[in-house]
C-alpha cells in the first residue's frame, strides 16, 4: 500500500476537493456489490478506492468536502457518504467548505430579499444547517461567506444584491451566527478573507478580522475559545502573491497569526504555488505559529475525468517550461472491451491493478445503468470507469505535488542562487535556467520569503515593491490589482475560460472560473455515464 501521508514531510498540504459523485457512487458500489462488476486485480475489492482508509490501494489522510455538494441531512450523509463520515478522524483531516459558491449561484437557497436582516429566519436556518453539518463532518471548516460575485452579473439578477458591501454585510451576519452557536470542541473554523482587488480585500479584512481576535470574541461572545482558529484565503488573496504577502504581514501586525493553526488557499492547483506555500508555511512556523499548516485544493482529478481527460504522467523539465502533471485524453474505445492488456499509466497503484478492458468495458448494444443501449459512437465507459480514472488521477496529483516539493528542496540547497540573482528578461528565456527541473521563480521566491517574512526585515512592503517583477511572474488568473471602487471591480472575480476538452495540459484554476469548477456536475454528484 502506498502511504502518501508518510511522504508528506513539512510541505504545504494539497487537499483533493473530493467529488460527491466519487463518494456517493463508491458507496453504491459497496452497498450493492451484486449490481456492479468486479475488478480481477483489486484484491481489496472496490473498498480499496477509499484513499482516506489506511488499508486502501493508496492512503492519503487529507481532503476537502463541500456542503454545497453534500447531503446536508446528516442521516443521509452518514448513509451515502461513508467515505467522509465513517473515516477515522484520529488519522485523517477533512476541511469542510461551507458552500458559499453554491449559495451565490442558487444551488443552496437563500431569501435574498431579506438576507441583510439580522433576524431573517431563512438565512439563520441555512446558517444552522451548514454549521451543524460542518461540526458533524469536518475537522476544520470555513465560515459561511457570500462571495463578492453574488453582487456581479449574471448572479446579481438572481440575488438582487447591489454592491460588494452587501456581500460583506451578509457574511458578517453569518459570522455572528457562527460565533454565537459554534462548539469549539467539535470543529475548528477558518475566517474567510475575500475580495477581488486590493481595496475590496482590505474592506473585507477590516470587517471580519475581529472574529479571529480572542480578546474581542471574549468580550463580544463571552468565550475566547470561540475565536476563529485560522483563515481561508479567497478571491485575489489566493492567487496574487503581492496580496497574499500583504495580508500575512497585516495579520502579523494585528497580532492575529499567533496560535493560529491553518491557512487554506481556495482552488489553487498550480504546482509552483504548492512550493511557494511550502516556503511561506516554513517561515510562519518559524516566526509566528509553530503548528500552523498551509493548504490548497484543486478538483482537477475529478472534474477533468468528466471531460474524458486523465493524468498521463508528471513532468519536471525546466527548459521545456513544464513543471507538474500532464493531462491528455483518456483511453475510451469499444474495441478494448474484454481486453486483458495492462492498463496504461501503471505508475499509479490504481492503474497498475487494471487492464484496459476494466476501463473500456462496454460496446455497441450493451445496456448502461439507465437501461439505454450503447451505439457505435457511445463511450465505452460505465460509472465505475469514471471512478477508476478519478482514483488514479487523485494519486497522480498528490504525487506530483510532493515530487515538486522534493525537487525544489534539493535544488535550492544544491544551487548557490537567490532572488537577488533573478533577472526578469522576457526576451532571453534561458536567462534564469539554473535548474534542469525547477523553475527559477520557485527557487527565487523561497529565498525571497525567508527575507520578507523575517520579522527583522526593516521594510517588507518596500521589499515587495522592489521585487515586483518576480512577484508578477508568480501571479496567475486575471485580477485588477488596484481599484478604489469595489463595485467596479466585481467582474475581476472571473477569468477567461477555455474548453477543457481542447486543452492539452490543464489546471482548472487557469482555464475555468473556480465557481464553475465547484458547480461542475462531476463535483455536485449529478454526473452519470450515457
Amino acid at each position: 500500500m502506498h502511504d502518501l501521508g508518510k511522504t508528506q514531510s513539512d510541505y504545504a498540504v494539497y487537499l483533493p476537493a473530493i467529488s460527491s459523485f466519487y463518494t456517493k457512487q463508491l458507496q453504491k458500489c459497496l452497498d450493492n456489490p451484486d449490481e456492479w462488476r468486479t475488478i480481477e486485480g483489486f484484491e481489496k475489492g472496490l473498498a480499496g478506492l477509499d484513499f482516506l482508509k489506511d488499508d486502501s490501494y493508496f492512503h492519503y489522510p487529507y481532503g476537502l468536502y463541500s456542503a454545497g455538494h453534500a447531503h446536508l441531512d446528516i442521516e443521509k450523509s452518514n448513509a451515502n457518504e461513508k467515505m467522509i463520515q465513517d473515516r477515522d478522524q484520529s488519522k485523517t483531516m477533512i476541511l469542510g467548505d461551507s458552500g458559499g459558491f453554491q449559495i451565490a449561484t442558487g444551488v443552496l437557497k437563500m431569501d435574498w430579499a431579506n438576507a441583510k436582516d439580522p433576524n431573517d429566519p431563512a438565512r439563520l436556518a441555512l446558517c444552522k444547517k451548514i454549521l451543524e453539518w460542518e461540526e458533524h463532518t469536518a475537522d476544520w471548516a470555513m465560515t459561511l461567506d457570500i462571495p463578492g460575485f453574488a453582487a456581479a452579473p449574471p448572479y446579481k439578477e438572481r440575488t438582487g444584491l447591489e454592491s460588494f458591501q452587501d456581500t460583506v454585510d451578509i457574511s458578517v451576519l453569518n459570522l455572528h451566527y457562527f460565533l454565537q452557536n459554534r462548539n469549539p470542541e467539535k470543529c475548528k473554523f477558518l475566517n474567510v478573507l475575500s475580495g477581488s482587488d486590493e481595496y475590496s480585500s482590505d474592506v473585507w479584512y477590516e470587517a471580519v478580522k475581529n472574529f479571529s481576535d480572542p480578546a474581542f470574541v471574549k468580550e463580544a461572545y463571552g468565550d475566547e475559545n470561540k475565536a476563529l482558529e485560522g483563515y481561508a484565503f479567497a478571491g485575489i488573496n489566493m492567487r496574487n502573491m503581492k496580496c497574499v504577502l500583504h495580508r500575512i504581514l497585516k495579520l502579523r501586525e494585528d497580532g492575529l497569526l499567533k496560535d493560529k493553526g491553518w491557512i487554506h488557499f481556495l482552488g489553487t492547483g498550480r504546482l509552483q504555488w504548492a512550493c511557494h506555500l511550502t516556503s511561506i508555511q516554513r517561515m510562519l512556523r518559524k516566526h509566528d505559529s509553530p503548528n500552523i499548516t498551509l493548504s490548497f485544493d484543486a478538483a482537477s482529478p475529478f472534474v477533468n475525468t468528466a471531460y474524458g481527460q486523465t493524468y498521463a504522467y508528471n513532468i519536471f523539465e525546466n527548459k521545456g517550461k513544464r513543471f507538474g502533471y500532464f493531462m491528455d485524453r483518456a483511453f475510451d474505445n469499444q474495441m478494448f472491451k474484454g481486453s486483458k492488456l495492462p492498463a496504461p499509466f501503471g505508475h499509479s497503484p490504481i492503474m497498475s491493478r487494471l487492464t484496459i478492458g476494466d476501463l473500456c468495458c462496454m460496446a455497441e448494444g450493451d445496456l448502461n445503468r439507465n437501461g439505454k443501449a450503447k451505439d457505435a459512437d457511445s463511450t465505452s465507459w460505465d460509472t465505475l470507469s469514471y471512478i477508476l480514472y478519478m482514483g488514479h488521477s487523485v494519486y497522480n496529483h498528490i504525487s506530483a505535488v510532493q515530487e515538486a516539493n522534493r525537487l525544489t528542496d534539493i535544488e535550492k540547497h544544491r544551487i548557490n542562487w537567490s532572488h537577488k540573482d533573478f533577472i526578469h528578461d522576457k526576451k532571453s528565456k534561458p536567462t534564469n535556467d539554473i535548474s534542469p527541473y525547477v523553475p527559477a521563480d520557485v527557487i527565487a521566491f523561497d529565498s525571497f520569503v525567508q527575507e520578507v517574512l523575517d520579522p527583522a526585515c526593516p521594510d517588507p512592503y518596500q521589499l515587495i515593491k522592489d521585487y515586483d517583477k518576480l512577484i508578477q511572474q508568480i501571479n496567475f488568473g486575471i485580477y485588477k490589482v488596484e481599484n478604489e471602487d469595489p463595485d467596479n471591480a466585481l467582474n475581476a472575480f472571473f477569468e477567461q475560460t477555455t474548453n477543457p476538452v481542447e486543452t492539452g495540459e490543464l489546471h482548472e484554476d487557469e482555464v475555468r472560473d473556480y465557481a464553475d469548477t465547484m458547480m461542475d456536475p462531476a463535483m455536485t454528484g449529478d454526473f452519470f455515464e450515457e
